[in-house]
C-alpha cells in the first residue's frame, strides 16, 4: 500500500481509518462510512446509505464508546504529516459553532452538547480547526489540529469567575496557543510554518511563546496595544509614510453590510516593540516582543464599512513587496471561512443530523471534515495553472468519466471551452463547477464551495450511472 494511495485522493477514503482501532470491525465500518460521506456529501446517514444494513452499521459505529473522537481526529490529521515534508506551509486557524437548539427534545442530555454561540439559549458545540496549505501552490494538505468542545449548561459569568485574572491555560482563548503547539509538533517535517489568524488570535502570549526560527505568525490586530516606548500601536502606524497603493477585491458579506467592489488601499508598515500587558506581568514571558506591523486602509472613505486592517507579523518586512506578500497570505483566511460554510446549511448541513447523541454528532463532524477536503482542493485549484495533479484527488475511472463530461459541457466558442491542463486539478474544477450550475462567464464570480459541492453531488450520481453503463 503506497503512501500516495493512503494519503491522497478519493482512493484513500477506503484506507484512511484502517488500523486505527484495535477492533478490525471498527476499522472496516469507519472506512465504509468515510467513503459514503465522500460520495454522498451529506451529514444524513439516511441520505448517504442505500441499504438498511449500512444505516445500522453507521449508527452503531458512531454510538460505540470504542469509537473515540480523538482516534478519528488523529486519522484525519495524518495525511498532512506526510504531505508537508520539506514545504513552507500556511496554517489557517479559526473557530465556528454549531447550533442544535431546534433538536433539543431529541438530543440526549450530557452527551457532548452544551451552550454554544453568543447566547445561553444556543445548544451545540464549537470547532476550532487548523487547515494546512502549501504556500508555494496553495494545495490543501489537510489539518494539523482539530479541537471540539462545549460549554457547561450552567455557567458563571465572567466577573464571578474572575476571568481576566485566570491563567491563559484556563481560558477558552488558549485554543489558539494549543493549536499552534500541536501543529508545530505535527508538522515537524515542514521547512517553515506560518499561522494566520483573525483578531481573536491577537493574544500577547502567542507572540511571546509560539514563534521560533521556522515558525511565524500573521494576526490581525484587535487591540491598540501599548508599545515599549509608551506610544500606541495605531498611532505609530498612522504616522508612517505611505509605502504604496494596492487593489483588493472585496467579496459580498451581507451579515456585515459589505458590498462587492474593488478597493484601492494604501499600505503602511513599520517595526514595533509590543509591551507586555500589565495583566500578564506575573507570567514568565518577555517584557516586550518585536514585530512588524502593517496598515491596510481603503482610500475611498465614502463607501460603507471601508476596509481597514492592521496586521501583526513575525516575518521581517523591509519593502512594499514584503508587505503585500503578508497581506496576500492573510487574505487566504477566507478559505477557512468557506470550509465552515461548507459544513453548515448549504453544504453538508451537520446541524440537521438525525443522530440523538452529541458525541455521535461530533464524531460525524470529524469524518465530514475529511470528506470536505476534496471540495476545498477543488476550490483552491480554480484559476491556478500550477494546481496539484488531478490523480491526487480523482482515481483513473473518475478521470475517464470527467473526460466524457468535459466534451458535453464545452461550447462551440473559444470562451466556452475548458482551457485548463487535463493533468491538473483546475481542469476538473471547471467541470465540477459547470455541473454545479456555474455559468463560466467572465462577469460571474469564481465558483464557491457550495457550487462545487453541488457539482460533486451531481458528478457522484453521474459516475455511478456511467460505471453501470460500462459494465452492462
Amino acid at each position: 500500500m503506497t503512501e500516495k494511495r493512503v494519503f491522497m485522493g478519493s482512493i484513500s477514503q477506503k484506507e484512511i481509518y484502517m488500523g486505527k482501532f484495535k477492533d478490525k470491525r471498527l476499522d472496516k465500518r469507519a472506512s465504509k462510512l468515510s467513503a459514503l460521506l465522500v460520495a454522498g456529501r451529506s451529514s444524513s446517514i439516511h441520505a448517504i446509505t442505500s441499504k438498511e444494513s449500512e444505516q445500522k452499521a453507521a449508527y452503531r459505529f458512531l454510538n460505540n464508546e470504542k469509537t473515540q473522537e480523538q482516534i478519528l481526529i488523529n486519522a484525519v490529521k495524518e495525511r498532512s504529516v506526510y504531505l508537508c515534508a520539506g514545504k513552507e506551509v500556511l496554517v489557517l486557524q479559526d473557530t465556528t459553532d454549531f447550533n442544535f437548539v431546534n433538536h433539543r427534545g431529541r438530543l440526549q442530555p450530557n452527551t457532548g452538547i452544551g451552550v454554544a454561540g453568543g447566547s445561553d439559549k444556543w445548544l451545540g458545540f464549537f470547532l476550532h480547526s487548523s487547515l494546512v496549505l502549501d504556500q508555494a501552490d496553495e494545495t490543501v494538505l489537510g489539518f494539523s489540529d482539530i479541537q471540539l468542545w462545549h460549554r457547561e449548561n450552567v455557567r458563571i459569568d465572567r466577573e464571578q469567575r474572575g476571568y481576566k485574572k485566570l491563567p491563559i491555560e484556563e481560558k477558552e482563548s488558549f485554543k489558539w496557543i494549543r493549536a499552534c503547539t500541536e501543529s508545530k509538533k505535527h508538522l515537524s517535517a515542514a521547512s517553515s510554518i506560518t499561522f494566520i489568524e483573525d483578531r481573536e488570535g491577537d493574544i500577547y502570549e502567542q507572540f511571546a511563546t509560539v514563534p521560533d526560527k521556522r515558525t511565524h505568525l500573521i494576526i490581525r490586530s484587535r487591540d491598540n496595544r501599548n508599545l515599549s516606548d509608551g506610544s500606541k500601536l495605531y498611532d505609530r502606524l498612522s504616522q508612517q509614510p505611505s509605502a504604496g497603493n494596492y487593489t483588493i477585491e472585496v467579496v459580498t458579506d451581507l451579515r456585515k453590510g459589505i458590498e462587492k467592489r474593488i478597493a484601492l488601499v494604501e499600505v503602511r508598515f513599520c517595526k514595533v516593540s509590543i509591551a507586555k500587558p500589565t495583566s500578564e506581568m506575573k507570567r514568565n514571558t518577555a517584557l516586550c516582543v518585536d514585530l512588524y506591523a502593517i496598515e491596510v486602509k481603503e482610500t475611498n472613505d465614502k463607501v460603507a464599512n471601508p476596509l481597514r486592517w492592521r496586521l501583526l507579523t513575525t516575518h521581517s518586512i523591509s519593502s512594499f513587496d514584503d508587505a503585500i506578500k503578508i497581506i496576500n497570505n492573510y487574505r487566504k483566511r477566507w478559505y477557512i471561512e468557506q470550509l465552515f460554510r461548507l459544513l453548515k446549511k448549504k453544504g453538508f448541513d451537520i446541524q440537521s443530523s438525525e443522530l440523538e447523541s452529541g458525541w455521535a454528532i461530533r464524531k460525524l463532524m470529524v469524518m465530514i471534515l475529511n470528506a470536505a477536503l476534496r471540495v476545498m482542493q477543488l476550490l483552491f485549484a480554480y484559476d491556478n495553472e500550477q494546481s496539484q495533479p488531478i490523480e491526487q484527488v480523482f482515481d483513473l475511472q473518475e478521470i475517464k468519466c470527467l473526460e466524457t463530461l468535459n466534451n458535453t459541457l464545452q461550447g462551440d466558442t473559444e470562451k466556452s471551452k475548458n482551457k485548463c491542463d487535463p493533468k491538473r486539478l483546475s481542469w476538473a474544477t471547471w467541470i465540477i463547477a459547470r455541473l454545479g450550475g456555474w455559468k463560466n462567464y467572465n462577469s460571474k464570480r469564481p465558483p464557491g464551495p457550495i457550487i462545487l459541492k453541488k457539482g460533486l453531488d451531481k458528478f457522484s450520481s453521474i459516475y455511478q450511472g456511467w460505471k453501470l453503463a460500462l459494465s452492462s
